[in-house]
């Protein structure tokens, strides 16, 4: 890998520089200024700790492209410098100056580090193969020996103790000084107890000097991973481990033609075995003493709690939206608790991402949509959402909180919905029927004369028909508010297998590109999510034994009991561990499948 810096005006001028990380004392390297434009001018850079053996050598490359009837062209100038180091330290290349069209552009400053050891070949030597290698280490590996110092593997982390819930990233490099022609039986490392996901993945392989031990090696990326404790304790992890085929040269001594060269017959491969050492990240678990309103978040997070908009009628639909935004454990975060009026309807939240994997964990925001209906016109307050992560940084439980939001609730088309009373009652006012003292008359005392009497009277019988209209419009009203949530189970149960089937479509797409953490995610959202619609739980009472339990009762056979809870459990381990491939992900979408259909049949 090669270092770059520059300055970029425009999308059609830049102006940048390349040259290796490290160099060894001995070892000639270049340095190369380009500009994808005219240079009019140029001013050499301030050279220290190497001495320039020849340039500014300036190469002229001009293209032309033409896609779809339009002409377009390219021209690209560059300065080479050829430079060896005066000693063992840093090499620093100072700023080259340009003028591209009649603008000035400068390079950053770089600083290469020079260590004692074997000099390497240059990048565009390294790049002819998968790897490059120096002479001498062709000559200690002509033998076919090629040592563990030669080539190996490296599992780094980014944190070796943590709480639980706090991102780590890990990173697996190859390191070698063989030219390497290719790889086999590769296995990347296994995370038990952790959440894991893969990132940052390259295309290509692309190998850069690197010191190590005060030796020059070709070191590149292979996996970045982005791991989330989900146990406690010293959770080991498996190491990765594959194959090398190194190309090294054949036993000679002289007489070798040109003809031996140029046909490479001189050249063998050789199998080496590598593998990263055993390690093991100490987890610790959460400080006791948690608020009531903790999420599970660890990080750094911050809370926005808003409207779906500023006014709303009632019985219509509006929603609370509360917004977690921060670094941390993102994906694995708890819905907030709301409480909203005695007069509105709350339905199951919904979940939205919006967040990318970083160095210091998951960065972004999860945005909760808490969806209602109020029942009722007037001026409405939801009291402040309280939501606590653990802290990293300060080791301690944070509370955040938000302020209280008016919601204006407009007179709506007096339709009666579900959950709603008589038009003009609310429900607190029912609520308040069975309080001893409710109202309280104003105006002037009256006598009632002798024999008179309330019972019996005209307002008597007034008074026995209102109260008997109350409570046969509460009757009416709560006898279809039963009847709508049961045909909202009805729904749910009918449609359970059509809401499953769209997830296991999305889960297949994920097989197809190879992406495992989505692909068992999403499996295992659309099991929980079909048993939760035809069993018609919560899903927050979607527990094992909850689900066997209702199940049972409901007449499903052992063996498909067996079989359901099963793959939900393969699902769910899967989600945390990095074996497997394309062939395990397939037959477990097909096991899902089956285990549906059959589910389908007793349900």
């Amino acid at each position: 890998m090669l270092l770059m810096a520059g300055y970029t005006a425009f999308a059609q001028n830049t102006f940048t520089v390349d040259a290796p990380r490290v160099v060894g004392q001995d070892e000639i390297f270049r340095v190369v200024f380009t500009a994808n434009g005219e240079i009019e001018s140029f001013t050499n850079p301030q050279v220290t700790g190497a001495e320039i053996l020849a340039g500014p050598s300036p190469s002229r490359m001009q293209s032309t492209q033409i896609i779809n009837g339009q002409r377009s062209e390219r021209l690209e100038i560059s300065y080479t410098f050829i430079l060896r180091p005066t000693g063992e330290g840093v090499a620093k290349i100072g700023a080259a100056t340009a003028t591209i069209g009649g603008k000035s552009y400068s390079t950053n400053e770089l600083s290469i580090e020079v260590v004692k050891g074997e000099s390497q070949q240059s990048g565009n030597q390294q790049q002819q193969g998968v790897a490059g290698g120096n002479a001498q280490a062709q000559q200690r590996t002509s033998t076919g020996e090629v040592s563990s110092k030669d080539v190996f593997l490296k599992l780094s982390f980014s944190k070796n103790k943590v709480v639980k819930g706090e991102p780590i990233i890990a990173t697996l490099k190859l390191y070698t000084r063989v030219p390497i022609a290719g790889f086999e039986d590769i296995k990347f490392p296994v995370f038990n107890g952790f959440w894991s996901q893969e990132i940052e993945t390259p295309q290509n392989i692309n190998f850069g000097g690197e010191n190590v031990d005060n030796q020059i090696y070709n070191s590149a990326v292979l996996r970045r991973y982005m791991l989330l404790p989900q146990q406690t304790g010293d959770l080991a992890v498996k190491p990765a481990e594959m194959i090398c085929q190194v190309q090294v040269r054949s036993s000679y001594s002289g007489g070798r033609s040109i003809f031996d060269d140029f046909f490479d017959s001189g050249y063998q491969v050789v199998k080496k075995r590598v593998s990263s050492a055993e390690s093991t990240i100490k987890v610790s678990p959460l400080p006791a003493g948690a608020p009531a309103s903790f999420g599970q978040g660890v990080g750094n997070f911050s809370l926005k709690v808003d409207l779906s908009r500023d006014s709303v009628k009632a019985h219509e639909a509006g929603s609370l939206i509360v917004t977690v935004e921060g670094s941390g454990n993102l994906n694995l975060i708890e819905a907030p608790k709301v409480e909203l009026p005695a007069d509105f309807e709350l339905y199951d939240v919904k979940t939205s991402n919006n967040y990318s994997y970083g160095n210091n964990g998951i960065q972004g925001s999860k945005t909760f949509e808490y969806p209602f209906i109020p029942r009722s016109e007037g001026v409405f307050e939801v009291p402040p959402v309280e939501y606590s992560y653990y802290d990293i940084k300060s080791g301690k439980y944070v509370t955040l909180k938000s302020l209280p939001v008016e919601i204006k609730v407009a007179k709506g088309d007096g339709q009666v919905t579900s959950g709603s009373l008589v038009q003009g009652i609310s429900k607190q006012a029912v609520a308040n029927l069975g309080e001893d003292i409710r109202y309280i008359q104003q105006g002037g005392a009256g006598l009632v004369g002798k024999g008179k009497f309330f019972v019996g009277s005209l307002g008597f019988f007034i008074a026995l028909a209102l109260v008997a209209a109350v409570y046969a419009a509460l009757y009416f009203a709560l006898q279809k508010r039963a009847r709508l949530k049961g045909d909202v189970v009805r729904t749910r149960n009918r449609k359970a297998n059509k809401v499953a089937k769209k997830r296991l479509k999305l889960a297949e797409q994920y097989m197809q590109q190879n992406l495992r953490a989505p692909f068992y995610e999403e499996m295992h959202k659309a099991l929980l999510g079909y048993i939760s619609d035809k069993l018609a739980i919560q899903f927050a009472d979607m527990q094992r034994d909850t689900i066997m339990e209702t199940m049972q009762a409901k007449g499903v056979s052992q063996a498909n009991i067996a079989d359901f809870m099963q793959i939900l459990e393969d699902c769910e381990m899967a989600r945390y561990s990095m074996g497997g491939g394309a062939g395990e992900m397939s037959a477990q979408y097909e096991k899902a499948i089956s285990v549906i259909s059959n589910l389908e049949g007793e349900l």
